[in-house]
Formats: structure tokens, sequence, C-alpha cells
């Protein structure tokens, strides 16, 4: 825990003391405890610091530790006031927290690891936080929440779904924001990437950042502004000297005045740049503008697997083991540079032009494999899309290349079943599936499948990742096979 809480804890038992009729509540039960406002200390001397208060104040602990966390959060938004955007009520700073913590803490002390895995914005009015933590100290979550809505006037429900401490794989949160107060915040905005012949191509989900469109970025003669996320811009340009067009991703300014933020931004590009594939998209150069770095990437024009699943319906098996092949086979070439992808998804695979050649895009979660560059991750934390995670990730495991041969599993499955092996009505149900590990075999969802292919594909989903292939090249050649023997 960082020693700013710290600080305000010591503010708080003050305050408790002040209120107490016996004037038993003394911070001098906290005060000989010295926490530098940099550093970061173990939960327990936190969990400790509000027993003893508790304790002296006659209160229950959990009660007491939500009081704070409604005490704590105006002064967080104070502390935080720089990176926080005009518009933000309160979910979108609890939406936002992680980045918000990478931002001001973990850039500088990487040890501050916290407890929250994904936030997840399932409605304009409505988000689910899961994480896995045993910490005693979860009410000052639902203090702080409850505190934010105050600082903004609102008005805002709160469930607890699942807990860890009640056997539950996973803690979550449901909050949801009650109408008759404030307006709406406005639901995330998913920008796209408009190509020559309408193609469209998803760029990050994020906040719109208002910064101007320059008119050069490098040689590269910008076009406009096609896609915005949360580390930055996409815009559509012009390489005057090859005569073709291309993406360029800026990085937002704010965020490139981070260095941990800029580092892993820069990190993303060269892994990407250095992979060899046709079917991952592909890295032209990697520059920087007025301090600001950007990536050239090759301008797709076609659709993700996800359009093209909604489009066309259910594939012809001989469609969905190429895709398959060309998948595993842009992750064998990642894996060999020693790169996980981490999001593996049909939305984050591309179907370039007219024989819908696969192209693996949206390297923005990827992680190199070795120890330095788990601390430039964008927030330590858990990102992804619920239904293709793998249960290591639940888990808080490490992640390895067995982890997108789990997301390529879950496409396939999807696509020859036309449904998810895991789900649920939220997010908290699907992931408790996938932390259970028993979907529904292949076999007795699509029996018209080639038996072979139905193993390999539960092989793929095995919640052992030991069981799993050995490698995404191995599978490449097993459906290669399988094209040959079953797409007649």
């Amino acid at each position: 825990m960082h020693g700013l809480i710290f600080f305000y804890l010591h503010k708080f038992a003050d305050r408790v003391s002040a209120g107490s009729r016996s004037g038993t509540a003394s911070s001098s039960s906290i005060g000989g405890q010295k926490h530098l406002p940099s550093g970061v200390y173990p939960d327990a001397e936190a969990a400790a610091m509000l027993g003893d208060l508790a304790a002296a104040a006659g209160r229950p602990l959990p009660t007491l530790v939500t009081d704070f966390g409604e005490f704590l959060a105006p002064h967080l938004v104070k502390v935080a006031g720089a990176f926080i955007e005009p518009d933000w009520t309160t979910l979108d700073l609890v939406e936002h927290t992680e980045t918000l913590i990478h931002r001001m803490v973990r850039s500088t002390n990487p040890g501050a690891a916290p407890p929250v895995l994904e936030v997840f914005r399932s409605a304009p009015d409505e988000i689910q936080v899961v994480y896995s933590s045993r910490r005693r100290l979860r009410a000052l979550a639902t203090g702080i929440i409850r505190g934010l809505a105050a600082h903004f006037q609102e008005r805002v429900a709160i469930e607890e779904p699942s807990c860890m401490l009640r056997g539950d794989p996973f803690c979550s949160f449901v909050v949801h924001r009650e109408h008759g107060d404030a307006a709406p915040a406005p639901a995330p905005p998913v920008a796209t990437l408009v190509g020559d012949a309408g193609a469209r191509l998803p760029a990050e989900p994020g906040i719109v950042i208002d910064e101007p469109t320059p008119r050069m970025l490098g040689d590269y003669r910008v076009l406009g502004l096609i896609g915005s996320g949360a580390m930055g811009r996409v815009y559509l340009a012009h390489d005057d000297r090859l005569d073709r067009r291309v993406a360029i991703k800026v990085m937002s300014s704010r965020s490139a005045g981070n260095a941990a933020a800029r580092q892993r931004f820069i990190r993303e590009s060269r892994s990407v740049g250095a992979i060899e594939n046709p079917h991952v998209m592909t890295i032209h150069q990697v520059g920087e503008q007025d301090g600001v770095p950007y990536i050239v990437m090759q301008l797709l024009e076609g659709r993700t697997l996800r359009d093209h699943r909604d489009a066309s319906g259910r594939l012809p098996l001989g469609e969905v083991l190429r895709i398959g092949r060309e998948i595993a086979a842009g992750l064998a070439a990642a894996h060999r540079r020693g790169i996980v992808h981490r999001d593996i998804k049909p939305a984050n695979v591309f179907l370039e032009g007219e024989s819908r050649s696969v192209r693996i895009i949206d390297f923005g979660l990827a992680r190199e494999l070795d120890a330095h560059a788990t601390a430039l991750t964008h927030d330590g934390a858990l990102v992804g899309t619920p239904s293709y995670m793998p249960p290591e990730r639940i888990d808080d495991g490490d992640l390895d290349a067995s982890s997108d041969l789990f997301g390529l599993g879950v496409i396939l499955y999807e696509l020859l079943a036309d449904r998810l092996p895991f789900e649920g009505r939220s997010v908290a149900a699907v992931l408790t599936a996938i932390a259970r590990g028993t979907p529904t075999p292949l076999a007795e969802i699509a029996p018209e499948v080639p038996r072979e292919v139905g193993d390999l594909v539960m092989r793929l989903i095995a919640h052992d990742r030991a069981a799993r292939p050995a490698d995404a090249r191995v599978v490449a050649e097993e459906l290669a096979a399988f094209e040959k023997r079953f797409a007649g």
C-alpha cells in the first residue's frame, strides 16, 4: 500500500479522535509508525493501524474501513487532479483507476502492485470490477467509491457478487450509477480506422484526447484523425515517397510526459516491428516528434474476424481451419521473438482483402517475456476481454505462449460451435466459468466437426496449461493437416 494512504490514515485518525465521545480513539495509537509519502508498505500495516483505531473507537472494523475510504476519496481526487479528464465522473474515475495508479505511483515505484484484475464498462451507467486478492480491506474500495460519488454529487449502488473470502475464485464489485442526479457519463467511445475501400480497423477504446492534429509527422503528410485511444491517437497519413497511405499511432503528449508509459509505447512498437510474418500487422517505422513518439503502421483493408462472423454467420469448416492456421502461424512468429500478445480475440484478428488473409493486430497489450518488461506494462493489471482470458490470468499467474493458444482455442470453439465455451450473464459469471475450467466438449455441441479437430480445440482451452499443445508452430502444422483432410 502506498505511503500516501498512510498519510491520510493519520489525518483520518485525528478526525475519529476528535469525534469520539470517550476521547480514547486517539491517533497516538498509530502515531509511532513513520511512512514516507513516496514509499510502499505491506497491507498488513494499514490493516493493523485501522484495527487499533476501530478498537479504540469501539466501532466495527468494516464500518470504520468504509468510512476511511469515504474520507480518502476527495483527497485522492485532489492529488490526482493533473491526471483526471475534466468530464470524468464517478464511474470514469473507477474505470481508469489503474491508469491513474500507474501514472502517479507505479511508474516510479514498480513494487506498488494493486489487487485489481480488470474493470469492464458493461453499460454507460455500470461498471464491473474484478480482482484476485484475499485482502481484508476490500471495504476500503466500497468507501472510496461512495466517497467519489459524494464528491461528484451522484448516487451509486454497489454490489459484491463474489468474494475470495467466501470461497469464490475472485472478488468482484458491480457499481451502478442511479438516475435522478447528474447527467450520465457517456459510454467510452470505440473508434475505428477507415481505409481506402471503406475498410474498418478497430482502434483502442479510451478517452478522446483534445490535441491538435499535426500537418506532418516526420516525412508523412497527415490526412486526418481516424482513431483515439487511452495512449493517444491514430492518424491517416500519406507517404509521399512511396505513394501509399499509412496509419500512424501517436502517443498523447500527456502520456509521453510519463517516462515509464513512454518506454512501454516504444517497447511495444519495437516488439511488433521485429516480427516478420505475413499474418502480423506490419510496422514501417518508429519515430519521434517534439518529444512525442509515434509508430507508422500498415493501413489494412478488410474487416475483423468478429465483423466477418457477425455478417456471414457460421463459417465453413475449411475457412475456420485456414483462419486458425494463419492465427497460429502469426503467434508462432511472435513467440519466437519472445512476445506474448495477451489479448487474442476475434476483434484483434483482421481479415485482409478479398482473400481474407489473417493479420493479428493490436499488440497494445503485448509483453516481452523477460523480467524487466514486466514492470513496464501499462498498468501491471489484467487487461483483455473476459470470454477469451486464460485461467492463469484470472489466478494472477504468469502468462506465456500457451496463454495465447488458449485465446486461439476459444476462437476456434466459437466459430465451430456457434457459441462460446465459457458463458455467463455477467463478467463475474464468465470468469467463474473459466476459473472452473469445465467447458462442454465440442463433440457434444457440434458433432459434425471431425473428432480430431474437436480434440485439438479442447486441448487448446485446457485449464492446465501443461495440457495445451507445445507451441503455436505445432498447432499451425496440425491445422494445416486438417485442412488437407477435411476442407475438400
